[in-house]
């Protein structure tokens, strides 16, 4: 009894719950009753007293003490004070009630060795019993609101003492297989009331913060949002989640410790911007280690982690949204072209071609011939007219498209020969590399628009002796359609207007042939990027393959060998 009532004042010394200050404090005088009791049993002390009697009083003072202590807790009266007051008290009352024991005109006799308990020892102990049990009734009233494990075991060692309490209050010898029951019993009663102080007081906070950490891992690394925890002091990274290394494309081993400075997630100019106070979503753009850069609605906030000041950085990545809306924006603008061509397109060519008619007769004219040039000169804008209203028209194509199953690669070899003949033209060169693929649903019309309208892109951007390359594969269940060249590539500054309708950076450009390559993967359900680079453009169009039920049979027996 002595080292739990030890082990608990000392747990319980630094934690300042009033209820266990109670509990622990009290248990210790307990202790020093139960120690005493011991010792007096064997003897050890020169007392006028018996020496059972006198073991006896300090039993039946431990056990009132033990009781009222539980009592008090279960009633839920608590006493507000310090723990250096407890620690007084306690000593002071455990003094006080050692000399008032020993002194033998205290109490009536208690025990009388070969009889057993007097009466007065039997009253005592109905009382104390009477106590427990009040201290259990109280417990059971709360019965239904219990969610603790320290409730459950104190309930129980009440259950367990009662019966104790009884037998000490009847048995009639020391060495009686009842004073061994009785003793059994309040082992049982000890182990579960101890067993539901610890739990309280120290398994139970250790276990609540285990969960309060494992919630805290789930929230900060299962969120869809990067975080990242920077040191005020020293601008070092403390912790990243799974989003932030998704995001920037470092491992968490590479960065954590390491300065904001060794990287260039942000720029200079961006870190002197959030350093020295919180923002709230402004746009920034995280330069992720393979070199591609991330839009991201940044937030940071001050807060102290293990004492120290910290950044916490919260990031959400509006790269996929931000090109979403340009592409519903695109999108927008190709139906506006769609309306007007649509509107317009037939009722301005019909007159033009009229116009058109007088101009070729006033040319074949003699006495018109001093105007040759002029003539000339109108019939070529009608043309260049004539051809802004075909690419608007083919963007508002309404007609039914006659599409079907057919391999990519037929549609190349058809009409290689003109491409081939138009880079002659410009003393450059179209060249084919093909692949077996997976046959696809195509409208062969629209496909060869497409083919010609990016492999003239491709052949204005090179310099003469220059090679256009299409390729054709078959990789991640999609068939891949690539045109490549050798020019100085796209401005950075201006490939997010690329297939913007009327967008061109060509002197007579309509700027709408890109977007009706466009148009043409829209109505195909493909999709359609592009990479470029001083070395050359490459454009990706990716197609989704037949089922397959219906792939070529080559393609099968290509895979299946």
């Amino acid at each position: 009894m002595l080292f739990l009532a030890l082990c608990i004042t000392v747990i319980l010394f630094h934690r300042a719950s009033p209820e266990i200050h109670l509990v622990g404090f009290g248990f210790f005088v307990v202790a020093v009753m139960d120690v005493i009791h011991t010792i007096s049993f064997i003897g050890y002390f020169q007392s006028p007293l018996d020496q059972h009697d006198l073991s006896s009083r300090f039993w039946v003072a431990g056990r009132f003490v033990e009781a009222l202590v539980l009592l008090l807790i279960s009633k839920n009266i608590i006493f507000r004070t310090t723990k250096w007051n407890w620690l007084l008290m306690s000593l002071l009352l455990s003094i006080i009630l050692s000399v008032f024991l020993f002194y033998p005109p205290a109490m009536p006799s208690l025990f009388i060795n070969g009889q057993g308990a007097t009466g007065t020892k039997i009253l005592m102990e109905i009382v104390i019993t009477s106590m427990f049990a009040l201290a259990l009734f109280f417990r059971y009233r709360k019965f239904n609101s219990w969610s603790t494990e320290k409730d459950r075991y104190v309930f129980l060692a009440l259950l367990i003492t009662i019966p104790g309490e009884l037998i000490f209050a009847v048995f009639t010898s020391v060495n009686s297989y009842l004073m061994v029951l009785g003793h059994l019993l309040k082992i049982c009663y000890y182990y579960y009331l101890f067993k539901g102080i610890f739990v309280s007081t120290i398994t139970a906070p250790y276990r609540d913060l285990e969960l309060s950490s494992e919630r805290f891992y789930k929230i900060f690394h299962k969120v869809p949002v990067s975080l990242s925890i920077v040191s005020i002091d020293d601008y070092k990274y403390v912790d990243v989640n799974k989003e932030w290394v998704a995001t920037t494309g470092y491992s968490r081993e590479e960065i954590i410790n390491k300065s904001q400075n060794e990287f260039n997630i942000l720029t200079k100019d961006m870190h002197r911007l959030i350093r020295n106070r919180p923002v709230r979503n402004i746009l920034v753009s995280f330069n992720a280690k393979n070199g591609e850069t991330r839009d991201v609605l940044l937030t940071t906030e001050a807060i102290q982690l293990n004492g120290k000041a910290c950044f916490l950085y919260v990031g959400i990545d509006i790269t996929e949204k931000n090109k979403y809306e340009k592409e519903m924006s695109r999108l927008d603008r190709l139906n506006t072209v769609g309306q007007m061509a649509a509107g317009i397109g037939h009722e301005v060519r019909n007159p033009l071609t009229v116009v058109r008619g007088f101009l070729q007769l006033f040319l074949i004219r003699k006495d018109l011939s001093p105007y040759k040039k002029q003539v000339e000169l109108m019939l070529s804008e009608l043309d260049q007219a004539n051809d802004i209203i075909t690419e608007f028209l083919s963007l508002a194509r309404t007609k039914n498209r006659e599409s079907k199953e057919m391999d990519v690669n037929e549609v190349i070899n058809r009409i290689m020969p003109l491409l081939t003949a138009e880079a002659y033209k410009q003393d450059k060169y179209v060249t084919a590399v093909l692949q077996s693929v997976p046959k696809t649903v195509l409208d062969e019309n629209e496909i060869r628009q497409l083919l010609l309208n990016l492999v003239k892109n491709a052949l204005d951007s090179m310099p003469e002796k220059g090679t256009v390359t299409l390729k054709t594969s078959f990789e991640d269940d999609v068939v891949v359609l690539a045109i490549s060249d050798q020019g100085t590539g796209i401005p950075k500054e201006i490939q997010d207007n690329i297939g913007a309708p009327f967008f061109t950076t060509k002197k007579n450009g309509t700027g709408l042939g890109i977007a009706t390559c466009y148009k043409v993967v829209e109505n195909h359900k493909a999709k359609m990027d592009f990479q470029s680079s001083p070395q050359g453009t490459t454009f990706y169009i990716r197609f989704t393959p037949c089922p397959p039920d219906s792939v070529n049979e080559s393609f099968l027996a290509l895979e299946t060998s």
